[in-house]
């Protein structure tokens, strides 16, 4: 039997100009199609509409799969830019890092769609969101394209590396483990990519993707059993402080070979609702914000056998 689903990205030297896939997943799901209203219509005086063009045309759609150790980092680098890489073979160590170059890298997506490949050159990574709850650590990522393409459906040659449980995951708060207290978890990540303002003179599609505000926000199911935590969004034991609010370092240990760093973080908002007999469940609101050291406010390091993911940051 063929496989006709799938999706599959190569990372483009050129925006917008399309490359072979040189990966291939198989995801949970993935909605990728042209938005909007292609059709330019001139509407006159007489009040009906006779003349019509092509007009802007865009792309947008998400992707959602397990988080694997070995494809997934693209879309961190493609989400932030910024990209170092140690080791020699068989282990390699990746860091992924917040960039300020003003455009957005760019990668080809295509969409094995049963009778065809839907292929999107010149997308850009609007936003990450990993979940985890109980079941597989998700992520889905948000994007943004410009035209697409025609092409004959491929054989997958799948890419995928390992994926991550819910007991293979743990989570350190100011340097102490406190996987105890984290029943869920769901860490945003947004980029600003604007493609839109790409948009030009000659051309019906965008010829660049700008970055926008980069912002990290990390919403936390917690158990209740204590107010350890909500004296920690307090800043004292008893109530709100009036002084400085309490920050703190996050380390999220995805298995042995990925972490996610929040340098700095901060509560921002703490809730206990009561729901009937059932028990209270504690909710919570992180902000990741910028470290003295101009770290963050987000990083992943990733080490696996992958030589490298594309060209280091200039």
């Amino acid at each position: 039997m063929a496989v006709t689903r799938y999706f599959s990205f190569g990372e483009e030297s050129t925006f917008a100009t399309a490359v072979p896939a040189t990966e291939t997943i198989d995801p949970e799901s993935a909605e990728l199609d042209p938005t909007g209203d292609q059709a330019l219509i001139y509407e006159g005086v007489s009040r009906l509409d006779r003349i019509v063009a092509p007009g802007p045309y865009r792309s947008e759609g998400s992707v959602t799969t397990p988080v694997d150790l070995k494809v997934f980092p693209w879309f961190f680098k493609f989400a932030m830019g910024g990209y170092e890489v140690t080791g020699n073979s068989p282990s390699y160590t990746h860091r992924f890092f917040p960039h300020t170059s003003a455009l957005m890298p760019s990668f080809t997506s295509r969409v094995g769609k049963d009778v065809f490949e839907h292929v999107f050159p010149g997308c850009v990574v609007s936003s990450i969101e990993m979940e985890l709850d109980d079941a597989f650590l998700l992520g889905t990522v948000e994007m943004q394209a410009g035209g697409d393409e025609k092409a004959s459906i491929a054989i997958p040659n799948w890419t995928g590396g390992e994926i991550y449980a819910p007991h293979q995951v743990n989570a350190m708060i100011n340097g102490v483990d406190e996987s105890a207290y984290i029943e869920s978890f769901s860490l945003k990540l947004e980029t600003g990519a604007d493609n839109e303002a790409g948009m030009t003179i000659g051309s019906r599609f965008p010829r660049r993707a700008f970055r926008g505000a980069f912002m990290v926000e990390l919403e936390l199911g917690l158990s209740f059993f204590s107010t350890t935590q909500l004296e920690r969004f307090w800043g004292s034991a008893t109530g709100p402080t009036s002084g400085s609010l309490v920050e703190f370092p996050i380390t999220i240990n995805v298995g042995e070979n990925m972490d996610i760093i929040v340098p700095r973080a901060v509560f921002t908002t703490m809730t206990q609702p009561l729901s009937g007999r059932d028990r209270i469940e504690q909710s919570a609101t992180v902000r990741g914000l910028v470290a003295s050291d101009s770290t963050g406010p987000i990083e992943f390091s990733v080490t696996n056998d992958v030589e490298k993911y594309g060209e280091p940051a200039a």
